[in-house]
């Protein structure tokens, strides 16, 4: 089922396609666009990137891609979200754009917020300056 040291890894914030962190999944394998099979809330309260909060079942589905990454990529990346200390991360469900089901890493705000009534997204586009 996985390959050797791979990782398949759920974004859906700055590590996107054309925004500022994706430099760091240049060695990763684009899968495509997915969505996460259950509902999560995810909140951008600086605008600049969002939280993905570990309350499965509240929120939308949530938007993103999907990667293969090996383990020095999810170093790096683990290294830039600060984990485990200010995002932790773990294993979801997400589905491809053909309607498949994929386990893949996701990283949600370690944290505990007071999140209600903040806007709820399902996409993360980032604020234009």
């Amino acid at each position: 089922m996985w390959a050797k040291n791979r990782y398949k890894l759920f974004v859906y914030g700055t590590l996107k396609k054309g925004l500022c962190n994706h430099h760091y999944l240049e060695n990763a394998k684009f899968l495509g666009k997915a969505i996460t099979k259950n509902p999560f809330p995810m909140i951008a309260p600086m605008v600049w990137y969002p939280y993905l909060l570990d309350k499965e079942g509240a929120g939308y589905r949530v938007e993103g891609e999907l990667y293969e990454i090996d383990e020095k990529t999810l170093a790096k990346i683990d290294e830039l979200e600060e984990y485990p200390s200010y995002y932790t991360r773990r294993w979801i469900e997400v589905e491809d754009e053909n309607g498949q089901t994929h386990r893949a890493l996701a990283y949600f705000l370690a944290k505990p917020i007071q999140w209600r009534g903040e806007r709820l997204l399902k996409k993360f586009e980032p604020k234009k300056s």
